[in-house]
């Protein structure tokens, strides 16, 4: 049987991951890993809002380079990766 305690935690802090990376785990009491999630979020996220261009002709008709799908592949990569952590450490 699993803790009822526990399965709350761990609903909390995955639904706070999943809404910006490392606040589950600062939910969980993990202040190294919850900043080192969010700095590595803040930066992706920004770096990628960089590559957007800000004319409204210019984005109609600019295609996505190979950087920008990498830099999202890796922001996905990095919230799963939050995401999961924050329900298995909410579930102990």
């Amino acid at each position: 049987m699993t803790n009822p305690t526990g399965r709350r935690r761990a609903i909390v802090a995955f639904f706070l991951s999943g809404v910006f990376p490392g606040l589950g785990q600062f939910y969980n009491h993990q202040p190294l890993k919850g900043g080192a999630f969010l700095v590595a979020g803040i930066a992706l996220s920004w770096l990628i809002g960089r590559m957007v261009p800000t004319d409204l002709m210019a984005l109609a008709s600019a295609s996505v380079g190979t950087d920008a799908i990498l830099l999202l592949c890796l922001l996905l990569a990095i919230w799963l990766w939050s995401v999961i952590d924050a329900w298995r450490v909410g579930m102990r």
